[in-house]
């Protein structure tokens, strides 16, 4: 991504960035049209933000990336069309609100070899798509592995081999990315809530198809808190996709959602221009809307297609809790795998890398308007 930042100043325009990334890319076919608007809105939106020089830059240059993975993509097709004909043996989704243990959900069901997952180096640089049995030599993999940050280990676990959000990474190259890691302007998030996302999801197709190509299986593992909003658009594009839901108490939830988004905005803003007491009802009304979105989208494409678990299953009974979504599934849950979650288990128990603490008051919240904007969540899952 140096390359792309490089000359990326303040005040930048959608012109401006589009011939940046096409003269790194080398091509100007960005394939089907719509993500233009997505470009001009995330640029409008950072001018907005209460930036560092040095984080508006980081932002400017990402959008860049994400157009040149675009371009990279659309060239990869043209040169190996047979890639269109690759066969998705299916998808499991792990979706849910934000902190209801979607990542350990997926780190869990990621121990299984008969998965593929999105790898955090192959979703930032899909091109060209990795090899079987050549991934520890992979220059991607190895960058990865030496870059590690274990600074916020605490809120959220990493693992440079192990599954990554693939909305977080992937929606960029079609200039739909949430952009949370930043305050945006309420009209931004407005417009991403009812943005139209059936472009991106053909081409989260196409990447999928793209990576598999040469580094089987093809039985997809997809995990993105996000992919709650959008739940009918992935059924659309994906009729054979289930779903693992997790549920936690929304009062813990929110609350940490508030914490880990001022610590990300904390970090790319100038210092006095975050608003504690105002990210949280600001999470709280984007997160209850995406509850009731995910919760409607269930009655429509049909309830069998989901397990729910709830958070407290997981660390208490995690076995029992496999053996119950597996079964769901149609799966067996090996000796092996049983051996592997149990090592899993042992090595990332809570407050293996220290606690994360926060209250909801810190970030304008109380227990009551939290539970009062979930409350028909809460009574249906009994949380």
């Amino acid at each position: 991504m140096a390359n792309a930042r490089k000359h990326m100043e303040h005040g930048v325009s959608s012109e401006q960035i589009v011939a940046r990334a096409i003269e790194v890319a080398g091509s100007d076919d960005f394939g089907a049209d719509g993500w233009q608007e997505g470009l001009a809105r995330s640029l409008a939106g950072f001018a907005r933000v209460p930036m560092t020089q040095e984080a508006l830059a980081t932002q400017h240059g990402k959008l860049v990336h994400d157009l040149v993975m675009r371009l990279k993509i659309e060239q990869w097709y043209q040169d190996h069309p047979e890639t269109a004909d690759e066969q998705l043996d299916g998808q499991v989704f792990v979706v849910g609100l934000p902190r209801t243990g979607t990542t350990a959900m997926v780190g869990m069901m990621a121990l299984d070899e008969r998965f593929r997952f999105l790898r955090a180096w192959e979703g930032a640089s899909p091109i060209p798509p990795p090899v079987a049995d050549e991934e520890d030599t992979d220059p991607r993999v190895v960058a990865a592995r030496g870059a590690v940050d274990y600074t916020m280990a605490h809120m959220h676990i990493r693992d440079v081999d192990g599954p990554e959000e693939d909305l977080a990474i992937l929606a960029g190259f079609d200039m739909k990315s949430y952009h949370g890691v930043l305050p945006m302007p309420d009209d931004y998030v407005a417009w991403w809530l009812h943005a139209d996302f059936t472009s991106f999801y053909a081409l989260h197709e196409r990447l999928l198809k793209l990576l598999q190509s040469r580094r089987k299986p093809g039985l997809w593992l997809l995990k993105s808190p996000p992919h709650l909003f959008r739940l009918k658009e992935i059924a659309a594009r994906y009729p054979k996709a289930r779903f693992v839901m997790t549920h936690r108490d929304p009062r813990k939830v929110i609350a940490s959602v508030a914490s880990l988004h001022s610590a990300l905005h904390e970090e790319r803003c100038l210092p006095g221009t975050i608003d504690r007491k105002a990210v949280g009802p600001r999470h709280l009304a984007i997160w209850a809307e995406g509850m009731r979105r995910a919760l409607a989208a269930r009655a429509e494409i049909g309830e069998h297609r989901f397990v729910d678990v709830r958070n407290d299953e997981v660390v208490q009974r995690p076995i029992e809790t496999f053996e119950r979504i597996y079964d769901h599934l149609g799966m067996d849950l090996n000796p092996a795998l049983r051996a592997r979650l149990d090592d899993y288990n042992s090595r990332n128990a809570p407050g293996n890398f220290g606690a994360h603490r926060y209250t909801a008051e810190e970030y304008g919240l109380t227990d009551a308007s939290i539970r009062a904007e979930f409350k028909d969540y809460v009574e249906r899952f009994a949380l």
